[in-house]
C-alpha cells in the first residue's frame, strides 16, 4: 500500500507495507572485496613496513631503471637529467632539505613512471667557512690522531701529514654526509645509494676538473688577479661574494655632514668670506682617514651658501638640488650667496680633515655622483668603495688601505686609530677627532650587508684578490638565459627578470677566499715581483699529486721545493727558490658553479636545476657564468624555483623562536609518505611554504583516504594475473567504457601537470578523480553488478578496475612510493615492484560517446534525487519524458516500456525506468512508488511472488555458482 502526503517535488514517499523477514542469509553468495592489504597501520607497523619497502623495492629502483632498462621503456625518449645542487655537509637536515629533495624526487619518479630513464647523482658541498667553523668547534679537545681516525672509513686515503684543520673539516663533512645520506634514502629519494653513486666537492677527480677549469679560464683572460675593493667580513676574515651576503634592515649607522676646507686657489668669491668648505655626507666616518679625493658631477649646479648659526664669514659648497634635503635633515637654513656650474669645480683643491700633510687634494668629475641624496659631493676612499676605486684607476691614484683582514686599523693609520676596530671604535673615534668639522650628526636606520654565516656587519676593503671578469660574460649569459624555461610558470617572467637583474648588477666576481678549508688556488708567485706563475704543465703536476695524495692537503704541508719540480720551474723562467705558493682558496661558488663540468655526462647540459629562489644570486648564477665562460652556453635547459618553509604565523623557522619542526619528527608521527604528500601539496604553491601540525594532519588524512581507495580496488581486482590484463572483454557496459575513457583523460591531465611541475595540482587532480569519477560515479553505481552479478559482469568490472588501480598507482608513485609499493606487493604476490612496470592507458579506450551518454544519465539522476528526497530509490519507478531520448536509449533500448534491468536503471539506481517521447524538449520526470518487496540478496530487484526467495537474476547467478 502506498500513501502520498501532499505529493509535489521535494516531498517524501512512505511505504507502509511490512517488509518480508529474511529467512536466509546470502552473505556467502556475495562477491565482497577481499584483501589482506591493511586499512591502516600503527606507527610501529608503519615504520617496519617502510623499512621493508625501502630495502626490498625502493633501494633498487634507481639501479633497475638505469641498468636493466625495464621492459617497455620508451627508447625514443632521451634520458632526463636533473643536476643536484649540493647542500652543505654541515649538520642535521631541516624542512628546507625535505622540500628540495622530495620535489626533486617527485620530478624524477614521474619521468620513470612515464617510461623515461633518469640521471640523478646527489652531491654535497664539502668546503667553505660553515664546515670549517663546525669542524673547529666539534674538534675541540681532540688531538690530530683522534680526528684522523674519524675519516678512516672513507675510501680516499688519509695522509698522516694532513693538517689538523683539514682532517677535522674532512671528518666533520664525511660524518654529516653519511647522516644526511641515510635520511635522504629513508625518504625514498631515487638515487643509487647502494653503490654510493654521489659526488662530493672534495673528491680528487672533482678538484682535478676544477683546477683545469681555473687554468682554462685564466688562459682565456677571464680569470685575473687584481687589487680591488671587495665585501670583506672581519668576523670571518675573508672576502665575500654577493651571494654570501644578507641584509640587516634595521642596522644603525651615523649620518654625518662633514666639512672639508677648500684652498683659496680657483675660488672667485667676495673677500669677506674667509673660510670656504665642501660639504660631504657620509654614513661611514671610519673611512675618512683613507680619503683621497672629492667627487662631483659637472652636469649638476652647485651653490655656495651661508649656514644659519654658523660664522658669517664661512661658505659651504653643495649641489643646489640637494639644498632643501639638507635643510630638512639638519634644520639649518641656507642662504645662497653664489651659484656655480659643476664644470668649474675641477680646479678646486681641499685639505684632508685628519691628515694635515695632505693639504692639496683634488676634485674629480664622476658620473656616480647624483642629486638623489647627500650633497652632490662624495668623499672618495678608493680602498673602500667600488665607484671610488674606478675613479682611482682612471686618475691613477694609488690605493691605500689602512684596515687589515680582522677589520683593525693598521700601523699606517693615524696614531689615535691604530689597533682599533673600524666597526666598533672607528666611527666614534673619527667623529671625536674631527668634531669641529662635523656640521650635523644623526643616526640612520637602513639596510646594511652582513656576513650570511656570522651575521656580523661587513665592510668594503681593498685587497689583492682573484676575479672572474663578468663584464665579458654578461651579454652572453643574458642571451643564454632567454632560452631557459623557468617554473613555476606563474612567476616565470619575474624570476627571469630577477636573475637578469642580478647578472647586470655584478661588476665582477671575486673567487678567492682567505680561509683554510677549501681548494687552494693553484698558482705560484715570484718572490721578487709578486707576478703570477702558472702554466699547463704545473697544473697537471698538481693534479698528479692530488691523485696520489687523495686530497689537496699537500699544498699546505709540502715545502715549495717538494711541490714544484725544477724542470717545470725552469720552463717558467724561475728557480724553485724564487717562487712562493699562494695561500688563498677558491670561493665555494666556484666549486659548486663547476659541478656541471665534473658530474654531468655527454653534453653536460641538465634538463633541470631545481632549488630555492635564493639561488638566483647563488648556484643558478655561478653555474651559468662558469658554463658561459668555459663553453659559451647555459648548463641547464630549465630552472624550477621553490620557496622556503615558515611556521603557520609566517615566521621563518629558527631554534631561537622555538618553531622548528624537523622532518624526523614528521616521519615518526605521520609517516614518510605524509611528509611527501605535504611537500607535493604545498611545496610548489607559494614562495612561503607553511609547515604546521594542522597541514600535516590534513596530509595524513588525505593519504588515509587514498589508502582506503587503493585497498578497495585491490579487494575487488584480487591478485595480479593474466585475465585482468588481456584485451578488453566484449561485454562492456557503458559505465565500464566511461571509466576507461576517463582514465585516458586522467593520465593525460596528470602527465601535463607533472611536466610543468605543478605538483599541488597533481594532488588535487588525483583527489578529484578518486572522489568523483572513481568513487562517486563508477564504484557507487556498479556495486550491484559487482556484488551480485554474474561472472562475466564481475570479470568486466575487475578488468576495468585493474586498469584504474594501475593508473592510480602510476599517478601516485612519484609522490607516495611507500604506499604504492606496499599496495602493489598485495597485487603482485610474485614479489615484483611497481617500478618494474610501465603503465599506459590505451588510446583506444577514449570513448567520448560513452562519456556523453553517462553524463546525460547522471543529469537525470540529479533530477530524481532532487524530487525523491531521502528514500531508497530502488523502490521507485521513474518515467522520463522528452524530445531527445537518443542518448538515454543507448542505456535503455526501448520506448514506452518499463524495464528494471537496463543500465539506465543501474545508473539512476531505481527499480524501473520508462522512456517516452514528448514534444517538450525539456526533460520531465514522474516518480511512483513500487509496491513490492526487494530481493533479500541484492536489495535491488523486486520479488513478484510471495513464495519467491530471491529475484530471477540472483536465482540464476546462484544456480550457476552451485
Amino acid at each position: 500500500m502506498l500513501r502520498i502526503f501532499n505529493f509535489r517535488i521535494g516531498n517524501r514517499l512512505y511505504c507502509v507495507k511490512a517488509a518480508r523477514k529474511d529467512a536466509k542469509k546470502y552473505t556467502d553468495t556475495i562477491n565482497l572485496p577481499r584483501t589482506k592489504f591493511p586499512n591502516r597501520l600503527t606507527a610501529a607497523k608503519r615504520e617496519e613496513q617502510e623499512r621493508l619497502v625501502l630495502d626490498k623495492k625502493i633501494a633498487v629502483s634507481y639501479e633497475y631503471q638505469e641498468q636493466e632498462q625495464k621492459e617497455g621503456l620508451d627508447k625514443k625518449l632521451p634520458t632526463f637529467v636533473l643536476h643536484d645542487g649540493p647542500p652543505y655537509a654541515n649538520g642535521q637536515l631541516h624542512m628546507g632539505h625535505a622540500v628540495n629533495k622530495i620535489l626533486k624526487d617527485v620530478t624524477l619518479r614521474q619521468r620513470v613512471a612515464h617510461g623515461q630513464q633518469v640521471n640523478y647523482i646527489p652531491g654535497w658541498d664539502c668546503h667553505g667557512l660553515p664546515i670549517e667553523l663546525k669542524a673547529t668547534s666539534s674538534a675541540s679537545g681532540q688531538n690530530a690522531q683522534e680526528i684522523r681516525q674519524k675519516c678512516e672509513w672513507f675510501p680516499l686515503p688519509c695522509n698522516l701529514n694532513h693538517s689538523k684543520m683539514s682532517l677535522a673539516a674532512r671528518a666533520f663533512a664525511l660524518e654529516a654526509i653519511q647522516s644526511q645520506k641515510e635520511e635522504f634514502s629513508s625518504w625514498g629519494i631515487l638515487a643509487n645509494w647502494r653503490k654510493n653513486d654521489i659526488y662530493m666537492t672534495f673528491q680528487p677527480e672533482f678538484i682535478v676538473n676544477q683546477l683545469h677549469m681555473f687554468h682554462d679560464l685564466y688562459e682565456k683572460g677571464l680569470v685575473y688577479r687584481d687589487l680591488k675593493p671587495v665585501y670583506w667580513s672581519p668576523s670571518s676574515r675573508t672576502a665575500l661574494a654577493e651571494a654570501e651576503l644578507e641584509y640587516d634592515p634595521s642596522h644603525i649607522s651615523p649620518s654625518v655632514y662633514v666639512r672639508f676646507a677648500l684652498n683659496p686657489n680657483g675660488l672667485d668669491v667676495d673677500a669677506k668670506y674667509k673660510r670656504i668648505y665642501a660639504l660631504v655626507w657620509t654614513t661611514t666616518p671610519w673611512t675618512l682617514p683613507s680619503n683621497q679625493a672629492i667627487c662631483y658631477n659637472e652636469s649638476l649646479e652647485y651653490v655656495l651658501v651661508k649656514l644659519q648659526e654658523h660664522s658669517p664669514d664661512e661658505l659651504y659648497l653643495m649641489a643646489s638640488a640637494l639644498m632643501a634635503d639638507f635643510e630638512a635633515s639638519t634644520q639649518l637654513k641656507c642662504e645662497v650667496i653664489q651659484t656655480l656650474n659643476g664644470s668649474s669645480l675641477g680646479k678646486f683643491t681641499y685639505k684632508h680633515p685628519i691628515d694635515q700633510e695632505k693639504s692639496d687634494l683634488p676634485f674629480f668629475d664622476a658620473s656616480h655622483v647624483q642629486d638623489s641624496k647627500g650633497t652632490g659631493l662624495v668623499h672618495t676612499a678608493p680602498a673602500h668603495g667600488p665607484d671610488d676605486f674606478l675613479v682611482s684607476l682612471a686618475r691613477k691614484i694609488p690605493v691605500k688601505c689602512l684596515v687589515n683582514e680582522v677589520g683593525i686599523y693598521t700601523k699606517e693609520a693615524p696614531s689615535f686609530l691604530r689597533g682599533q676596530s673600524v666597526l666598533d671604535q672607528g666611527n666614534p673615534l673619527v667623529l671625536e677627532h674631527i668634531a669641529r668639522d662635523v656640521v650635523h650628526s644623526a643616526k640612520l636606520e637602513h639596510s646594511y650587508p652582513i656576513d650570511w654565516r656570522t651575521k656580523q656587519p661587513v665592510i668594503i676593503r681593498a685587497s689583492e684578490q682573484w676575479f672572474i671578469n663578468t663584464e665579458k660574460l654578461k651579454t652572453l649569459a643574458a642571451d643564454a638565459l632567454q632560452k631557459v624555461e623557468i617554473y613555476p610558470r606563474t612567476n616565470a617572467e619575474a624570476s627571469k627578470k630577477a636573475l637578469l637583474t642580478q647578472l647586470q648588477k655584478r661588476p665582477y666576481w671575486c673567487i678567492s677566499r682567505q680561509r683554510a678549508w677549501g681548494v687552494p688556488i693553484p698558482v705560484l708567485y715570484s718572490q721578487e715581483s709578486g707576478q703570477v706563475v702558472i702554466n699547463s704543465a704545473l697544473i697537471e703536476h698538481f693534479c698528479q699529486l692530488l691523485r696520489q695524495e687523495g686530497s689537496m692537503d699537500f699544498w699546505w704541508v709540502k715545502p715549495i721545493e717538494d711541490l714544484v719540480p725544477a724542470h717545470i720551474a725552469t720552463e717558467l723562467g724561475y728557480e724553485v727558490k724564487d717562487l712562493v705558493k699562494g695561500t688563498d682558496i677558491l670561493d665555494i661558488w666556484f666549486d659548486s658553479g663547476s659541478t656541471w663540468s665534473a658530474v654531468l655526462k655527454n653534453d653536460k647540459v641538465a634538463d633541470l636545476y631545481l632549488e630555492g629562489y635564493d639561488q638566483f644570486t647563488g648556484w643558478f648564477q655561478s653555474s651559468l657564468l662558469m658554463s658561459i665562460a668555459a663553453r659559451g652556453y647555459a648548463p641547464y635547459k630549465a630552472l624550477f624555483v621553490h620557496g622556503f618553509t615558515v611556521d603557520e604565523k609566517g615566521y621563518k623557522m629558527s631554534k631561537s623562536l622555538g618553531n622548528v619542526i624537523s622532518p624526523k619528527q614528521i616521519t615518526k608521527k605521520y609517516g614518510t609518505d605524509a611528509l611527501r604528500w605535504w611537500v607535493a601539496s604545498h611545496g610548489t604553491l607559494h614562495m612561503s611554504i607553511t609547515v604546521s601540525d594542522k597541514l600535516l594532519q590534513q596530509a595524513a588524512e588525505s593519504l588515509s583516504k587514498v589508502r582506503g581507495t587503493l585497498r578497495y580496488l585491490k579487494g575487488v581486482i584480487g591478485e595480479k594475473g593474466t585475465s585482468q590484463e588481456e584485451k578488453l572483454l566484449t561485454d562492456r557496459s557503458y559505465l565500464n567504457r566511461y571509466l576507461l575513457s576517463q582514465l585516458v583523460e586522467f593520465e593525460s591531465e596528470v602527465a601535463k601537470l607533472y611536466n610543468v611541475y605543478e605538483y599541488n595540482r597533481v594532488v588535487a587532480c588525483i583527489q578529484n578523480f578518486v572522489a568523483n569519477q572513481v568513487s562517486a560515479v563508477y564504484v557507487h553505481l556498479i556495486k550491484d553488478r559487482l556484488y551480485c552479478g554474474d561472472d562475466q559482469e564481475l570479470q568486466a568490472i575487475r578488468q576495468t578496475l585493474t586498469h584504474c588501480y594501475r593508473q592510480l598507482c602510476k599517478s601516485l608513485w612519484p609522490i607516495v612510493p611507500f604506499l604504492v609499493e606496499e599496495s602493489w606487493s598485495y597485487y603482485d604476490v610474485s614479489g615484483g615492484a611497481f617500478h618494474e612496470h610501465t603503465v599506459r592507458a590505451n588510446a583506444e579506450w577514449e570513448d567520448r560517446k560513452a562519456t556523453e551518454i553517462v553524463h546525460a544519465a547522471l543529469d537525470v539522476k540529479r533530477l530524481i534525487n532532487q524530487q525523491a528526497g531521502e528514500v531508497n530509490t530502488w523502490h521507485l519507478a521513474v518515467t522520463i519524458k522528452g524530445s531527445k531520448m537518443n542518448l538515454l536509449l543507448k542505456l535503455h533500448p526501448v520506448l514506452g516500456k518499463p524495464l528494471s534491468n537496463s543500465e539506465l536503471c543501474e545508473i539512476l539506481q531505481v527499480g524501473s525506468v520508462s522512456l517516452e517521447e514528448a514534444d517538450n524538449s525539456d526533460v520531465s520526470i514522474t516518480i511512483t512508488n513500487l509496491q513490492t518487496t526487494l530481493c533479500p540478496r541484492c536489495r535491488r530487484y523486486s520479488l513478484h511472488a510471495d513464495d519467491q526467495e530471491t529475484c530471477k537474476r540472483c536465482s540464476a547467478v546462484m544456480e550457476v555458482k552451485n
